[in-house]
């Protein structure tokens, strides 16, 4: 490889999917530079991943593009699943407004993944921060002293990139983790499931939705993406798997594909809809895996998404996970390169964000796969029994609802974490606060995409108290002379005492503290070292 002929770039980005764009975004959010090189022409022309989750919007909502995502899709805040051989009776229904009390408009936004791309697309180009090239294949990568040099090929000339980080975000079949020579570990579903896309234009498209049919032969599935194009899923398959680390059975971010005929798509259209004519826009079946690295970084790369770590896709959650593998990575390359702690800082994104996606998305989402697709029919229709029974009781509700939405994820101890510490790696509720004013605002808003610390305090609170503020982007005080939150949440991280709550750049909670002496230091260490807007001081 040939000595770099272009200036050195912060990070490189290898892939134009959602993951990778969202990544460039939050980089460009905190000042960071960044190319993004894609080997397609252009984002995806499909709808694939058609959910967004209340999470994953309170990271864009951050980044300042749900407002426009939201304008662009339709969210829905009451889920029902309706049971075609039941005459449309639900197998459950729930209500996310239940919710309301710790996020902002909770719903699950419909949406079709070339839209979110080409929003996200947009974003980054205006950011001003963001070079995007298409047509770009990365075909080889070497780390070396200060930098990673990326050979790419485009329109026929090879060429090298040399940059501080390179992200591969680059999907299940990863160039860049192949060049990284890490395994994929985990097993392939002997599960076939069939997807396709399709328009129906008559009266069939005002049918209540999702709506879902258990028959002997699987469970078929209908979603509205819009008005008149439906998604259409069929699954059926047995409990077994192929295990192994070979990266060859991994061709796609399901797998290898298959082409369906038109007439088998129409049959599994009219089980769900009923009879009628449909065009089938597109069709395919694939493989389902559980796999991820053992490890999501080496040296100066990384991998984020289904680059590392792919799973069922039940729940509609791979594409959010990848998001918000974008989310915990932003501000700490951002902290590194403004001259913060690169070990502790890049170790503690591979090792949070692995426990949460490889941990317990993916185990989540293989406990429901087992559970509904690949059991016989009488056994799914036993769990839909129980679920509705369970969902009547609030507590076990509530549990599901953050589950369902991705509310419930946490970290548990990292570099930067301490799990000893009161509240350390919570997500923090966005909660309704209310200021000396009258006015209502909502926490997340306030907090900003910087870190934040929360002055708790019962009574009159006295400046002075306060550590240095210069590690922090904002001081938010909260209590009788400050803003006033109702809920008494964060007085119950505290033990019902007055005190400090650090709050990162990716609304997770560092620790919360009554004790005062060392809340400095503390803060600094907590954030990899410095922080100041990612920037260096």
């Amino acid at each position: 490889m040939t000595s770099p002929a272009t200036a050195t770039e912060p990070v490189a980005i290898v892939g134009a999917g959602p993951v990778g764009l969202a990544l460039a975004l939050g980089l460009a959010n905190h000042g960071v530079r960044s190319v993004v090189l894609e080997q397609a022409s252009s984002t995806s022309e499909h709808s694939k991943a058609a959910g967004i989750h209340v999470r994953t919007r309170e990271v864009l909502r951050q980044w300042g593009i749900e407002d426009r995502l939201l304008d662009a899709g339709h969210l829905v805040t009451e889920l029902a699943l309706h049971d075609v051989d039941r005459g449309g009776r639900p197998f459950f229904r729930v209500d996310l407004s239940e919710l309301d009390d710790e996020a902002e408009r909770p719903g699950l936004l419909m949406l079709e993944q070339s839209e979110t791309e080409r929003h996200l697309l947009e974003a980054v180009r205006a950011s001003g921060h963001v070079d995007v090239r298409f047509d770009t294949a990365v075909t080889g990568l070497t780390q070396r002293d200060g930098d990673v040099a990326l050979l790419v090929s485009h329109a026929g000339r090879e060429d090298v990139i040399s940059a501080s980080y390179a992200v591969g975000c680059d999907g299940a079949s990863s160039s860049v983790r192949r060049e990284l020579g890490l395994p994929f570990e985990g097993s392939t579903y002997r599960l076939r499931p069939l997807l396709a896309d399709v328009v129906v234009d008559d009266t069939r498209d005002g049918l209540p939705w999702p709506r879902a049919r258990n028959g002997a032969d699987g469970i078929t599935a209908a979603l509205r993406l819009r008005p008149g194009r439906w998604r259409i899923l069929h699954l059926s398959g047995t409990a077994h798997e192929r295990s192994g680390t070979d990266d060859e059975v991994v061709a796609s971010a399901h797998g290898s594909e298959a082409t369906v005929p038109d007439a088998e798509v129409a049959r599994h259209v009219e089980a769900v809809l009923g009879p009628g004519a449909v065009d089938v826009v597109w069709a395919s079946r694939f493989r389902i895996h559980r796999r991820a690295t053992p490890r999501s970084r080496r040296g100066r790369v990384l991998l984020a998404g289904d680059a590392a770590h792919v799973h069922s896709p039940v729940g509609g959650l791979g594409m959010n996970a990848g998001v918000q593998d974008a989310h915990n990575l932003a501000w700490k390359l951002a902290a590194v390169l403004a001259g913060g702690e690169r070990e502790r800082l890049l170790d503690s994104y591979d090792v949070e964000r692995r426990a949460v996606v490889a941990g317990t998305v993916s185990g989540y989402t293989d406990a429901v796969t087992r559970l509904y697709l690949q059991s016989p029919a009488r056994v799914r229709a036993g769990a839909f029994a129980v679920q509705r029974g369970a969902l009547r009781l609030p507590g076990l509700r509530r549990r599901a609802l953050r589950r369902m939405t991705m509310l419930d994820l946490g970290y548990g101890a990292s570099p930067l974490l301490d799990r000893r510490d009161r509240a350390a790696g919570d997500r923090l509720p966005d909660l309704r606060l209310h200021a000396v004013d009258g006015t209502r605002h909502r926490l997340h808003t306030l907090v900003g995409d910087g870190a934040a610390l929360l002055a708790v305090a019962s009574g009159a609170y006295d400046p002075a108290r306060d550590p240095s503020v210069s590690a922090v982007d904002r001081v938010l005080r909260i209590g009788p002379r400050g803003l006033h939150e109702p809920t008494g949440t964060l007085r119950r991280w505290l033990g019902g005492r007055d005190g400090w709550i650090l709050v990162r750049p990716d609304l997770h909670v560092a620790w919360a503290r009554i004790d005062p002496d060392g809340l400095d230091t503390a803060i600094r260490g907590s954030l990899g070292g410095t922080w100041a807007s990612g920037r260096a001081p």
